[in-house]
């Protein structure tokens, strides 16, 4: 039996209860901690699903010293956080014993962190912030540094308590998401998101990045320092080396007014076809004050999208520091500001999976549609309702006790599309048609979907990078829980890719079966071939190609195939050559 609408409160504290009396090693940190993690002692997600093979061996490194040291002896490599993943073949360094997952999460400063996170006010009495915290604020240049394992919440709350020095109000990230339990890294690394016309996604606010790369050396990126490889690595999807540190810009918290809309889909859907309109009216005469007006009309702008009810849960915010020329066309233009070794001996750190059962399916969520939903609509209630508060609470997102909830509760599969705006209200009115049409593909759905929009960003990997999105976050709860694949929410994703041009969210579900001989060029054309040539400086030897088989390039020059390296140069792609389509597959 579905829960009644009454039950959200009961079933969630009878969770909490639960998480609170559960003992885990769940790096989540305190009150978002939970029993259904697989890291860091099983190379599996945050609820025990997509797991590794056995033999992969997991790293646990104390400093940055021995994750140098990891990467040097292994001839595969991947990087791992708290386990917000869905996508095996990216998640997994390969196979066999001689392949490593390195968890961010381990290194002594940031556990210590983790485990007991600290009031900067210590800071303030002690006379200063010791050179090796994990949490480096820098109020004139509005930068934060943050050790890779740290997740977004404890940044921002840190930031929040920042409170003692030159801005007594604190500070906050400028775009922040809305699931604040993946490790910064991480988010950088995927080019996780809010909803942001100014700020894009946590890759457009990135200003600096150390990487860990293949031969082991450290190697320290920024806009000024190198161009290509900055914008190759700040949405690199771990492809080109561990993540060690990230630097992202910060701006001061102030009262921020939240107010919320509930409309049916197809009046969010026309909503959204007349800013589509709009914008594209503005692109095709040049205008770029009247794009940056209509870009504005969807900025900050987050919605939920209650599938079986047809109906949309609108928030919108208002501050002094939005305002129409406020907004950007691209928040990080790609011009201008805004070896291997063979394993032969042991290594520190180094050690074999232990097993855990994941989290168990919930046959319940296979009937009773119209509870669940009521259940899930007044969840998203509770998250945008009106009123003025200061940045950390008006912006929506998940709360701690929330992921330890929703993450033992019941297993799911998250999937997020990426439409271009150009397109994004006619998609909508397209997909709904089949959605509450004959096949009732609603039926398929139990949780709200969430609706976000950024801008552009230049990033070679950000499936923004050419021009502005709106975004659809998915929840599968049927599959899992029932064994067999919920083909109604899958052909929702197949409209998505094929009728609306949509991206996946690098991090998330979806991939392969929604990507399948996924070519590069096709999907990212003006920047594949510029990311290719950043994996060949700094990766040849595809020591960070995971499992995935994805990663591939191919050229021509003058219609003739040319060694794809031969187009490569300290800029990235030779305009002179061409990407070859994929072929193979």
């Amino acid at each position: 039996m579905a829960p009644r609408r009454g039950g959200l409160v009961v079933l969630f504290g009878l969770a909490l209860l639960g998480v609170a009396g559960a003992k885990t090693r769940c790096r989540l940190g305190p009150g978002a901690s939970h029993t259904g993690c697989g890291l860091p002692d099983e190379l599996a997600n945050f609820q025990g699903y997509h797991e590794c093979a056995d033999a992969v061996q997991v790293g646990k490194p104390a400093t940055v010293e021995e994750v140098q040291e990891m990467v040097k002896a292994f001839p595969r490599v991947k990087a791992a956080g708290v386990g917000a993943s869905w996508w095996t073949e990216q998640f997994c360094a390969g196979d066999d014993a001689n392949s490593i997952n390195i968890v961010t999460t381990e290194l002594k400063s940031t556990l210590d962190f983790m485990a007991a996170p600290v009031d900067p006010k210590q800071w303030a009495d002690a006379g200063g912030v010791p050179p090796d915290f994990p949490i480096q604020v820098d109020e004139d240049a509005q930068t934060v540094r943050v050790a890779a394992g740290i997740t977004q919440r404890r940044v921002l709350d840190y930031l929040a308590a920042y409170t003692h020095w030159k801005e007594p109000a604190g500070w906050v990230l400028p775009a922040p998401a809305w699931f604040q339990d993946q490790t910064i890294a991480g988010a950088v690394a995927t080019a996780a998101h809010g909803s942001s016309m100014r700020y894009s996604s946590l890759s457009g606010q990135l200003r600096g990045l150390k990487i860990v790369l293949a031969n082991g050396t450290l190697l320290e990126l920024s806009p000024d320092s190198n161009r290509h490889l900055y914008l190759a690595a700040g949405a690199s999807v771990g492809r080109l080396g561990v993540l060690t540190e990230v630097t992202i810009s910060i701006v001061p918290q102030q009262n921020i007014t939240r107010t919320n809309q509930e409309m049916s889909f197809q009046e969010f859907a026309q909503q959204i076809k007349d800013v589509q309109d709009a914008y594209n009216a503005a692109k095709a005469a040049g205008d770029e004050e009247a794009m940056k007006a209509a870009l504005y009309q969807l900025d900050e702008t987050q919605a939920f999208w209650a599938f079986p009810s047809a109906i949309y849960l609108r928030a919108d915010f208002e501050h002094l520091a939005r305002t129409p020329d406020s907004v950007l066309l691209n928040a990080f233009p790609a011009e201008g500001e805004p070896g291997v070794q063979a394993l032969s001996e042991p290594v520190a750190g180094v050690v074999e999976q232990v097993e855990k059962e994941p989290v168990a399916g919930l046959p319940r969520m296979l009937n009773g549609i119209a509870g669940w939903n009521s259940f899930y609509i007044n969840f998203c209630r509770t998250h945008i309702r009106n009123g003025t508060f200061p940045s950390r609470q008006a912006y929506i997102s998940m709360a701690a006790g929330e992921t330890a909830f929703t993450s033992t509760f019941a297993p799911y599969e998250q999937l997020e599309v990426a439409i271009p705006l150009e397109r994004a209200g006619s998609c909508l009115m397209e997909v709904g048609n089949e959605v509450y049409g004959p096949q009732r593909l609603w039926e398929g759905f139990r949780v709200p979907s969430l609706t976000r929009f950024t801008t552009q960003e230049d990033y070679y990997l950000s499936p923004a990078t050419d021009g502005p999105l709106m975004w659809i976050n998915m929840e599968d709860y049927l599959s899992r829980s029932s064994g067999v694949p919920n083909d109604k929410f899958h052909k929702v994703v197949s409209l998505f890719r094929e009728r609306c041009g949509a991206r996946l969210h690098w991090g998330k579900a979806g991939w392969p079966e929604h990507a399948k001989c996924f070519d590069g060029g096709k999907e990212y054309p003006n920047t594949w071939g510029h990311f290719g040539c950043a994996v060949q400086e700094l990766d040849p030897q595809a020591k960070f190609a995971s499992e995935w088989d994805g990663w591939v390039w191919a050229a021509t020059r003058d219609g003739a195939p040319v060694p794809f390296a031969s187009c490569c140069s300290a800029d990235g792609f030779d305009p002179a050559c061409r990407l070859a389509p994929r072929t193979g597959c």
